[in-house]
């Protein structure tokens, strides 16, 4: 009996003992801020025999008639003021007449805008207007109307909860006037539109 008794108390004076360990969790989340357009080339090409002069792309609800040799011949026999035009085609976009913008992004507040314009036209780089058309996601388009494009000029924005995939669509067209005096050797020039993603 002394000895189950004894056995006992060693068994409880075991168990009484602690015994600690410790380890970590670690959580490691990169800051994802990622901008991407399918369009390669927005061509104006006012040459073109290919189309009628007819064919329009619907921009904020206006249309607008595409860059031909057609529509040039008709602006010209109406001899006055100006007129916008749409691109003949784009390349890289499947077809469609647009360009397709894609931010995806763990940033509440972020920012799309023409960081830089290289090159420039004989008939001044305000010629060329652009208009960003949300499709779907966060934030707002910040071009209410197709606006001459410029350094830092702000296409799309979210202030807030912009985090997720946000798509929109790019539009440019291109100011023709009247009193344009084309040299004899034409013109055929391009330039560079540059756009950055940032996040405060």
């Amino acid at each position: 009996m002394k000895r189950k008794l004894v056995t006992l108390m060693a068994l409880l004076a075991s168990l009484s003992l602690a015994q600690t360990d410790s380890h970590t969790v670690t959580v490691n989340i990169p800051s994802v801020l990622r901008l991407t357009l399918d369009a390669e080339d927005y061509l104006f090409n006012f040459a073109d025999t290919s189309l009628t002069g007819t064919e329009t792309v619907n921009v904020g609800g206006t249309p607008y008639t595409k860059a031909s040799w057609a529509a040039y011949e008709s602006f010209l026999n109406a001899a006055s003021g100006t007129q916008d035009f749409a691109p003949t085609s784009l390349t890289g976009t499947g077809g469609a007449d647009y360009g397709t913008v894609t931010v995806f992004t763990n940033r509440a507040q972020w920012t799309v805008k023409i960081s830089s314009v290289s090159g420039s036209l004989t008939l001044g780089n305000d010629r060329v207007k652009v208009f960003a058309e949300k499709v779907s996601g966060k934030g707002s388009s910040q071009t209410s109307t197709p606006t001459s494009i410029a350094a830092n000029l702000e296409l799309a924005k979210a202030t807030s909860g912009g985090q997720g995939k946000s798509v929109y669509k790019l539009y440019y067209l291109f100011t023709m006037d009247i009193t344009d005096d084309i040299p004899l050797s034409g013109i055929n020039q391009s330039i560079t539109i540059n756009l950055l993603l940032t996040s405060p």
